[in-house]
């Protein structure tokens, strides 16, 4: 691709920033088949920043030796980590979506409201109106796959032998905190 093309690129995802940009519209706007743009974006190469694909989209990312230093913006900030109540709903929503509210309260057993706010306001989950239907579905976002480094829900952590939603939520928080040890 030709530089004027590939700056293109990283300004649109730049612009669009986490919420990334779907493959077919990127093609449109620069001009370029899916396979040309794949192509091009492999040959890119930056000492900080990285373009990756996740799902269908394209993201600007930065690279791991950008890591020490984001992790000490991240401890500097006030913002409050999930609480066991919000990863819980989470997990819920994750692996049984869409569901519902009351869906989410049969299985944990507790009013779920404050921890879906939570999700929702952090972008993790959004509620969608279904027609005929009186309760809003919440489903995870694209945030959710981007944030916990996913392609789809199908990598989200299973085991074949486990067969309750609260094995998986175990497996789920599992691995979740051994990937952040």
């Amino acid at each position: 691709m030709a530089n004027d093309k590939l700056n293109i690129v990283l300004g649109l995802l730049y612009a669009v920033g986490d919420e990334g940009i779907e493959i077919d519209q990127l093609c449109e706007i620069v001009e370029l088949t899916p396979s040309q743009l794949a192509d091009s974006i492999r040959e890119f190469d930056h000492e900080i920043f990285e373009i990756q694909k996740l799902g269908a989209k394209y993201f600007l990312m930065t690279k791991e030796i950008l890591n020490p230093y984001l992790e000490a913006l991240v401890s500097s900030t006030n913002e409050k980590k999930l609480t066991q109540a919000s990863l819980e709903t989470l997990a819920i929503i994750a692996y049984n979506q869409p569901v519902t509210r009351q869906d989410i309260e049969v299985m944990r057993g507790v009013n779920s409201d404050g921890p879906v706010k939570t999700l929702i306001e952090r972008g993790l989950v959004v509620s969608k109106e279904v027609s005929g239907e009186r309760a809003k579905q919440l489903e995870t976002t694209e945030f959710f796959l981007m944030t916990f480094g996913l392609n789809s829900l199908d990598d989200l952590p299973r085991d074949e032998q486990m067969s309750t939603d609260a094995s998986e939520m175990e497996l789920f928080f599992k691995n979740l905190t051994e990937e952040d040890e």
